[in-house]
């Protein structure tokens, strides 16, 4: 039986993350970070002991600037982890019912993680699996935009303590929002 005062102190569920910096954004003072025309968009310090697990909600607008693919970096020390130990297979299937697959697994410097931002808007989220223990870093992600729905899954190669990731374009700029939740234990 779950009592209200478990409830009304988060001993469930997912818990806002509000990281120490942001870099091409703004924190709106309780963790959900805003950014417009920005190629990058980094958040410092969300991942801690405090979660295993989180899920990243993004929202990007309309008036992102050409974009076709968000792209996910993890950070450490304020720094983008950018060598080639990110592996991830990603499919996607159009309106009109076509299948697509890319990044099979391949070695890169990020991760396509999910969301497609096809010059429209486009909605998901991401779930970051240990991205602190130092352990291979899981991800899934899924979402939409123009007319594309996509879902997206990897690893991190290495055994490393993450403790920000960093969001980007693979073409343009985007404007939208942010926000990190850590999975209460």
């Amino acid at each position: 039986m779950t009592k209200a005062r478990d409830l009304a102190n988060g001993g469930f569920g997912l818990v806002l993350v509000k990281p120490s910096s942001v870099v091409n954004g703004t924190d709106n003072g309780k963790g959900t970070v805003s950014f417009s025309a920005a190629s990058t968009v980094s958040l410092n310090d969300v991942f801690n002991s405090t979660y295993t697990n989180y899920r990243i909600l993004i929202t990007i607008n309309d008036n992102a600037s050409n974009p076709s693919d968000l792209l996910l970096r993890l950070r450490v020390s304020n720094a983008d982890a950018t060598g080639g130990n990110y592996r991830n297979h990603n499919t996607w299937i159009n309106s009109s019912g076509a299948l697509g697959n890319y990044g099979s697994g391949t070695a890169s410097t990020a991760w396509y993680c999910g969301v497609q931002i096809a010059q429209t808007q486009g909605r998901g989220a991401i779930e970051l699996y240990s991205p602190f223990l130092t352990q291979h870093t899981g991800l899934t992600g899924f979402g939409g935009g123009g007319d594309l729905a996509t879902v997206s899954g990897g690893r991190h190669t290495l055994d490393t303590s993450y403790t920000g990731f960093t969001i980007y374009a693979d073409a343009g700029t985007i404007d939208g929002t942010v926000s990190v939740y850590g999975y209460n234990k």
